[in-house]
């Protein structure tokens, strides 16, 4: 998919959470490498469980073999493998996946605290993943007191506000409350069926907007929290992020003359859902799912400015109950001489 750069970052789509047949997922891990490599994300990570190995009766190895198969098999295709593993437990603490470890091994304890400390002490990006699972908090959401005292010994840095093809509004707030990184995931174990990506069907992932394209880009943007969810149609993240790609994804250009129309164009792979309200005519209003390659004129009443017209772009969330939104004078505007008017 064609997803543009943002100023000063490239933008890297990664999926760090799937599973191999050495905890519970049903392919090799060379599979997980070319499905990546078929899609065209830039990095993965496997993230096999620790505690659950339902095939250890005929995979029988250490805990960092997955990871080795597939960073060994990834050579040549331009494809970043990050170490990774799922520390399993039920609430509290929930599920976690450590990134950028460098030993699985030692993970592996009976405290689940212990195994958290174990993991901060190598160094690694830790996420608090698949907490919307019905089988850990079957009615509503909650941050316990053990996340807590994991945020603030250091020991949590990311949340998932999106697993497969579910998204949890209320992890996106707490996400802004306590600036934990905003995670997407695929948490994929079956083998990815489709063969090509689009706007409406791919996997779940994490944009990642990276100073360069290289694991410890990646690390770096991680903890910093330059990510962005995506799931579904949506796209979850920081305002200031997700305004930044959408102005790096559409153009804005509006004919000569008085009382011109404008034209959105959404050249890349996206889509944006826009709605446009003038706010000095409030019976104005125009929606538009502006689709990959599509454009879209409007006109709005006479005398109106760019500065007038509010736009908000639903499936850019910002919040539990937030969507982007910015006046259209926040682009950097063309004037197309020859338009009709």
């Amino acid at each position: 998919m064609d997803i543009p750069d943002i100023p000063g970052y490239r933008t890297l789509v990664c999926d760090f959470n799937l599973h191999t047949v050495f905890s519970d997922g049903l392919v090799w891990p060379t599979v997980r490498v070319d499905e990546a490599w078929r899609e065209g994300l830039d990095a993965i990570a496997i993230t096999d469980h620790l505690e659950y190995l339902p095939f250890q009766e005929d995979v029988r190895t250490g805990h960092n073999r997955a990871w080795e198969i597939a960073r060994d098999y990834s050579e040549g295709k331009d494809l970043i493998v990050i170490a990774g593993t799922e520390i399993t437990r039920g609430i509290p603490p929930g599920h976690l996946n450590a990134l950028f470890i460098k030993d699985a091994d030692p993970i592996l304890k009976d405290d689940p605290l212990k195994a958290i400390e174990e993991a901060a002490g190598q160094g690694a990006f830790i996420i608090w993943n698949q907490h919307g699972w019905k089988g850990h908090q079957p009615d509503t959401l909650q941050w316990l007191d053990i996340h807590t005292r994991l945020f603030d010994k250091g020991w949590l840095h990311g949340i998932e506000v999106a697993n497969d093809r579910e998204s949890y509004p209320v992890a996106i707030d707490w996400a802004k409350e306590r600036e934990l990184t905003m995670i997407g995931s695929s948490d994929e174990h079956d083998p990815f069926l489709h063969t090509i990506s689009t706007a409406e069907n791919h996997r779940t992932c994490t944009f990642v907007f990276a100073a360069e394209r290289s694991e410890g880009g990646i690390r770096e943007a991680l903890f910093n929290g330059r990510t962005a969810a995506f799931c579904g149609d949506s796209i979850i993240g920081k305002s200031s992020l997700l305004k930044a790609l959408f102005l790096a994804s559409v153009h804005l250009s509006r004919a000569e003359g008085e009382n011109a129309a404008f034209t959105l164009h959404n050249p890349t792979d996206l889509v944006f859902e826009i709605i446009l309200v003038d706010r000095v005519y409030e019976d104005w209003k125009v929606h538009t799912r502006l689709k990959p390659g599509y454009a879209f004129t409007f006109r709005p009443e006479p005398g109106t400015s760019a500065e007038d017209i509010q736009l908000q772009v639903l499936n850019l969330i910002t919040g539990a109950q937030e969507v982007l939104t910015f006046p259209l004078s926040g682009f950097s505007m063309a004037v197309q001489p020859g338009l009709e008017h």
